[in-house]
């Protein structure tokens, strides 16, 4: 715990000792307490695999661009907890923040003695709620963190909700297999309208989830153009084009409405499909979407940690893919970008996750590798982050020119720096707590 914290954060850091333990007792007892202050606000609820905190930024932009007071919460931070919590299209007041975080404090004292510790995660939930109502906000982009059946933030009844994708994760406690996996995302579902991005088979249940609960899907299809024509079928949504130029067009009733000449500030093609993801979101929310509103609102929103560049000779990439789907996702990206080599990764992976399937994604990226370790205690080890890669390369019968140890990734970063040279490359990347420890490098690029 830092020592140097205010009183509010050094109480949430105390709590990262109680882990993960899902379940909506105790925030729903805390947020009644409280006065409910999730009804203040229409939700957009963002859950998934991957994609979760861009798709919450982009709604969060796009309602703001419309004239209403917006907010959004959102995991992990990065430079800060108040980055968690979105009011107006920057960090919440760090006062209301630290006054909410001990107003939840406080109300924990009144929890009965068997629903047990109340977790960090779920008081940063129940004092983003709080503070987004304290702040007047009108409408919320609200991103899940684990799953969503027993999440903190599946206490709302949110008219829309958003299931980016589905890929293997935290399997010990959300299944095995995808369409389990599916199932507790999709449980959050409880009427209005859903919009489900890439689903790879599992559109069959997706719309029986949606019968049971009332609710009217909109899948995203990749394999049908959108245009002059042409037909989507009713509920279906197409997005097509670049981070420079893109399209998004969703098929309501027997109308098509489109949206043209979007970009987004970033060579991420992942950020297409989750800025029109957030597009359909907010349209289906408000009943209208302003063309040029929503142009301006894409157009200036940076993500951070998401193919972000912090760096110039050598050139320094960060990006926060954690999972083999997120690597796949940004391995196509940066096929698109002229990435000059050599190629030094920084990288950081918890050891919960499927790192043996990451680094085989990582390795064709690189040329080198300075293995480090995040300060969040699931991290491996650099020592065994490097004796995976190794092993990694000798499956693939890849040779690396050197991958190297060093503990504290700042020192691994400036290592990294120095073997790519000014005119090669830095990838920061494996786990969004390394950009977390890395933050005050990211938080003056852009």
């Amino acid at each position: 715990m830092n020592d140097g914290a205010p009183g509010w954060a050094a109480y949430l850091e105390s709590l990262a000792a109680f882990g993960m333990r899902p379940g909506l007792e105790r925030v729903s007892k805390l947020l009644e307490s409280l006065g409910r202050p999730q009804d203040a606000y229409r939700v957009i609820h963002v859950v998934g695999t991957n994609g979760k905190s861009s798709t919450a930024r982009y709604c969060e932009a796009l309602l703001r661009a419309h004239d209403l007071r917006a907010g959004a919460y959102l995991s992990p931070h990065i430079s800060g907890w108040t980055e968690r919590v979105v009011v107006d299209g920057g960090p919440v007041d760090e006062a209301v923040f630290a006054g909410c975080i001990e107003a939840v404090r406080a109300a924990t004292s009144s929890l009965p003695e068997d629903v047990g510790e109340t977790t960090q995660f779920e008081v940063l939930t129940v004092a983003a709620l709080l503070a987004m109502a304290e702040s007047g906000v009108e409408a919320v982009a609200l991103e899940a963190g684990l799953g969503g059946r027993l999440d903190a933030t599946n206490v709302v009844n949110a008219p829309v909700v958003v299931l980016t994708n589905i890929a293997f994760e935290h399997t010990e406690v959300l299944g095995s297999t995808r369409e389990l996996i599916f199932a507790e995302k999709a449980a959050v579902i409880k009427g209005g309208e859903v919009i489900f991005g890439e689903l790879d088979g599992l559109e069959v249940e997706a719309r029986r989830v949606c019968s049971v609960a009332g609710a009217r899907p909109h899948f995203l299809r990749g394999d049908t153009a959108a245009g002059e024509g042409q037909a989507l079928p009713s509920g279906d949504l197409h997005v097509a084009g670049s981070p420079s130029d893109f399209s998004v067009a969703l098929a309501l009733g027997g109308a098509l409405e489109e949206w043209a000449g979007l970009r987004v500030p970033t060579p991420a093609l992942y950020q297409v499909v989750n800025a029109g993801l957030a597009v359909a979101a907010v349209r289906l929310l408000l009943g209208r979407l302003d063309e040029s509103a929503a142009r301006q609102a894409l157009a200036t929103t940076i993500v951070p940690g998401r193919l972000q560049k912090v760096g110039e000779r050598p050139l320094v990439f960060a990006d926060g893919a954690h999972n083999p789907h997120g690597v796949r996702v940004l391995a196509r990206s940066l096929a698109t970008v002229d990435v000059p080599r050599p190629t030094v990764g920084v990288l950081a992976i918890m050891r919960d996750k499927a790192y043996d399937e990451m680094l085989e994604g990582f390795l064709p990226l690189l040329d080198a590798a300075v293995c480090t370790q995040a300060s969040e205690p699931r991290s491996l080890t650099a020592r065994e982050l490097a004796a995976a890669l190794r092993a990694a390369a000798v499956r693939l019968g890849r040779q690396l020119i050197d991958v190297r140890v060093e503990t504290d990734p700042h020192d691994a970063l400036a290592l990294a720096r120095e073997s790519a040279g000014p005119g090669g490359s830095v990838l920061v990347g494996g786990s969004l707590y390394l950009l977390e420890d890395l933050g005050d490098v990211l938080a003056g690029a852009g």
